[in-house]
């Protein structure tokens, strides 16, 4: 199984076609799709950040940058996710949650049932990597759970704690500790919510900060946790006008996208739906 952080691809097709072509997501992200659909042979799904975030509204700093809708626009970005439901990809996207809750949630889904690959290069879902789920993205390359303490400095049980102790830049997330005291900690006390009221051996420094901040840690860790019990279920996936080809002809029609208007369309993207086919299928069975 193949679950892929769709903002990934959508962020990659933007800003090679802006300026270029008209509606670049709608133009560009299929194709880009296909390709790594054709490539990995494998069930997929992807998965989208909800407009509103109930991380943002708990924490305003936390991922305060642009989504792919404010770049590209709001409508190029959801004609892509229409066009992609009429072509057959499996897609989920739910209120007030991010994409990264709703792919673990599918991860913890399909653990130990399957080998699962993430496709994305953030490195909050190493917490969810195990001896049959791995991730791959463009900058990281391949790794796997027997790779995070080289990477990290900590197994990925306890990614989600160093996270919480050392902040996340990309994520707005603040730093309370420097990564050397905080896999001090983590090694001598285990997870911070076993011991953050509690006393431990460090440094004044670094109790006095710990001491400042459990409020924010507590934040932190909230904001990082990506266990099954913190992300919940996974929803239904994205299903209305699933693999109706002749909408994304008429979608073609309209934006004067050439290759949504072949004949063809439904055989040149086949294995996109039949994969998607064989995805839905699986979560039924797990469900």
């Amino acid at each position: 199984m193949q679950l892929i952080d769709a903002g990934m691809i959508a962020f990659a097709a933007w800003h090679a076609l802006k300026k270029r072509v008209d509606y670049p997501l709608t133009f560009q992200v299929p194709r880009m799709l296909r390709k790594l659909v054709h490539e990995a042979e494998d069930t997929y799904a992807l998965f989208w950040n909800d407009k509103r975030l109930w991380k943002t509204e708990r924490w305003p700093a936390y991922r305060d940058r642009p989504e792919i809708w404010d770049e590209a626009g709001r409508e190029d970005f959801d004609t892509m996710v229409d066009v992609l439901t009429g072509l057959g990809a499996v897609q989920f996207r739910a209120e007030g949650r991010e994409a990264d809750e709703l792919l673990a949630a599918a991860a913890h889904l399909f653990e130990g049932t399957e080998p699962v690959v993430i496709r994305s290069d953030d490195k909050d879902f190493m917490q969810l990597l195990t001896p049959s789920t791995a991730m791959i993205g463009r900058v990281r390359k391949t790794v796997r759970a027997e790779d995070v303490e080289e990477k990290l400095g900590v197994t990925p049980e306890c990614v989600a704690d160093f996270l919480t102790l050392t902040g996340d830049q990309a994520d707005g997330i603040p730093r309370i500790v420097t990564p050397a005291p905080a896999k001090k900690l983590l090694a001598e006390h285990g997870h911070v919510m076993d011991w953050i009221d509690g006393e431990v051996s460090a440094s004044d420094g670094v109790v006095q900060q710990l001491q400042e901040n459990r409020e924010q840690l507590r934040l932190n860790y909230e904001l990082v946790d990506l266990s099954r019990e913190a992300v919940g279920e996974l929803p239904e996936p994205l299903l209305e006008h699933w693999g109706d080809v002749d909408r994304v002809r008429a979608i073609g029609e309209r934006l004067d996208i050439t290759y949504l208007k072949d004949e063809n369309l439904g055989y040149e993207f086949a294995e996109l739906k039949e994969w998607g086919d064989r995805t839905r299928r699986r979560l039924e069975e797990l469900r």
